[in-house]
């Protein structure tokens, strides 16, 4: 499958000289010039405050179009161990990878259902390997590929037995490399290894809509609920714990929940997607703060400087807060 290895389109970047930027980014032990940190905020407490200072865009890029570097409608994210951004550009059926500053390092992927292609492209993560993890929303099957853009194998396929799907969106993996699905159309998250094999299911009565979801390193799991405007708590096996949230513009409300990401210390950051903002909690569903404007937050992810990435599907471009 043709890789598409460089392209250059417009990119744009913020200056952020307040003194607050200067202060966190050597709380973080990283040189005031952006050297690279080389460690993980100290503690919980470090991460917090973090968050709590967020709210300046950093970054953008994208702009609207199928030119390659362009997009359209994108929504799920991820990153890859050396802050490459895997992009769900569904609007186009193909998935794009671009480096930090922008620049495209690959894309693959056309309209259709054969392998490769695909029918809508929802949520993207990443499996053990550096792999690629694809749900697609109408051909209803996970695809799998290499981290070039090769494909590797697929599973699932209409249904609601175990092992088929009924409009997946969000994908996340856990530490032992096990792939979690959220089974939108079944009202259920499904569970699988990287092979495809079928692992187990849950829901709750209390889960109407799955939308996307994260693993933190403790193995909860982290979903969001569209049509509640909730988010849900389960533990490793699918017990739920509990929820947050409700219908509403105010401070730790929702108006249909997106993307969610987790940080290593289980904070949870949740795209509030029609609020047009990001909000953060801890991860007892605590709020701590929320920051963007201008926005339709679809999907986010973290980078390793404590950088925020996040789809913007309204103005079809990426924003790194």
């Amino acid at each position: 499958m043709d890789i598409v290895v460089e392209a250059i389109f417009n990119f744009f970047t913020i200056a952020d000289t307040e003194v607050i930027s200067l202060a966190w980014e050597l709380m973080k032990n990283q040189e005031p010039d952006g050297g690279p940190r080389t460690s993980a905020p100290a503690d919980r407490t470090d991460a917090l405050w973090g968050y709590r200072n967020k709210g300046k865009v950093k970054k953008y890029f994208g702009t609207s179009g199928k030119a390659v570097g362009q997009m359209y409608d994108p929504l799920g994210i991820c990153s890859t161990a050396c802050d490459d951004l895997v992009v769900a550009d569904r609007g186009n059926h193909r998935i794009q990878i671009f480096d930090v500053n922008g620049r495209v390092k690959g894309c693959f992927g056309s309209e259709g259902t054969a392998e490769g292609q695909f029918d809508y492209v929802q949520g993207v993560c990443l499996t053990s390997r550096g792999g690629i993890v694809a749900s697609e929303l109408l051909n209803h099957r996970i695809q799998i590929f290499d981290e070039h853009g090769r494909f590797v194998r697929e599973f699932g396929g209409e249904g609601s037995g175990d092992r088929e799907l009924n409009c997946p969106i969000g994908v996340a993996t856990d530490e032992s490399g096990l792939i979690y699905v959220c089974d939108t159309g079944n009202q259920r998250i499904q569970v699988f290894s990287e092979e495809g094999k079928f692992v187990r299911k849950f829901a709750s009565e209390g889960l109407a809509r799955p939308n996307y979801l994260s693993v933190t390193p403790n193995g909860r799991v982290i979903v969001s609920d569209l049509r509640i405007h909730k988010v849900h708590v389960f533990d490793s096996q699918g017990r739920h714990l509990f929820q947050f949230g409700t219908k509403g513009a105010n401070e730790g409300q929702f108006e249909e929940p997106s993307g969610v990401a987790t940080d290593d210390h289980g904070n949870i950051i949740v795209c509030d997607s029609d609020n047009g903002r990001v909000q953060v909690f801890t991860s007892d569903g605590e709020f701590v703060t929320c920051f963007g404007s201008d926005l339709k937050p679809e999907g986010v992810c973290l980078l390793s400087g404590g950088q925020i990435a996040v789809t913007d599907s309204g103005n079809d471009r990426v924003q790194i807060f």
